[in-house]
């Protein structure tokens, strides 16, 4: 799909894998505007917060965007004090909670407000970055209860909004990406001597590439960073 000459939205661009897809937009020069949005941006945006979604979305209709594309790079995975569940005795209802918050109730909201905004003339995209430890027919390992849950939910969110959008706006396209294992202050305790490791920058590159493969038919799916599909 072509995306050029459009406008861009980027949730969660102040650090990691959103600044770095922010900044390599900007290198490419494919959209006539890139916003990018986050908790330290002005305005400001926390998608746990509705209020939040709601205001902006009112901005950005307000100035008529022509939006063909709006990625979702918040995610959720551990801080100082709540980690991921090793075993079921682990399971901590506080961290749960803030897992479903911002990994699956987050992305919800920006469908609500966002997707009705989205292009209705040309194709547009809808993803939200989500993560291969979300498969269920992938899960072998077992643990992080909250995380893997979570953007199983994403996932289903996704999925379901693919469906209702068929009849709205066929043109929009939702996806769910896994951008590999990226070296950020949100996996970096996890990564171990993993050499598959993708700087933001380098995942960035692979994941913008990958935008103009995408078509209509992709509508729903969960798939990695090169476009290759992985089951729910």
């Amino acid at each position: 799909m072509s995306i050029n000459d459009k406008t861009a939205i980027i949730i969660g661009s102040s650090g990691g894998i959103g600044l770095a897809i922010s900044e390599e937009l900007k290198n490419q020069k494919k959209f006539q505007n890139i916003l990018a949005y986050s908790r330290s941006s002005c305005p400001s945006i926390d998608i746990t917060k509705e209020k939040d979604i709601k205001i902006i979305s009112e901005e950005i209709y307000k100035k008529k965007y022509n939006i063909s594309l709006l990625i979702n790079a918040v995610g959720y995975l551990h801080d100082e004090e709540l980690k991921p569940e090793k075993k079921s005795q682990d399971i901590n209802l506080t961290y749960m909670k803030k897992s479903f918050e911002i990994n699956s109730i987050g992305p919800a909201l920006l469908i609500k407000y966002f997707a009705p905004l989205m292009s209705k003339n040309t194709g547009s995209l809808f993803i939200s970055m989500s993560a291969k430890v979300g498969s269920i027919s992938d899960n072998y390992l077992g643990g992080w209860y909250s995380y893997r849950a979570s953007k199983a939910a994403l996932n289903q969110i996704i999925r379901t909004a693919s469906i209702e959008y068929k009849r709205k706006n066929p043109k929009i396209t939702f996806l769910s990406l896994h951008p590999g294992t990226v070296s950020t202050k949100l996996s970096k305790p996890y990564i171990g001597n993993n050499n598959n490791i993708f700087t933001p920058q380098a995942a960035a590159k692979r994941i913008v590439s990958t935008l103009e493969k995408i078509n209509i038919n992709d509508s729903g799916l969960l798939v990695n960073y090169d476009k290759q599909v992985i089951e729910y």
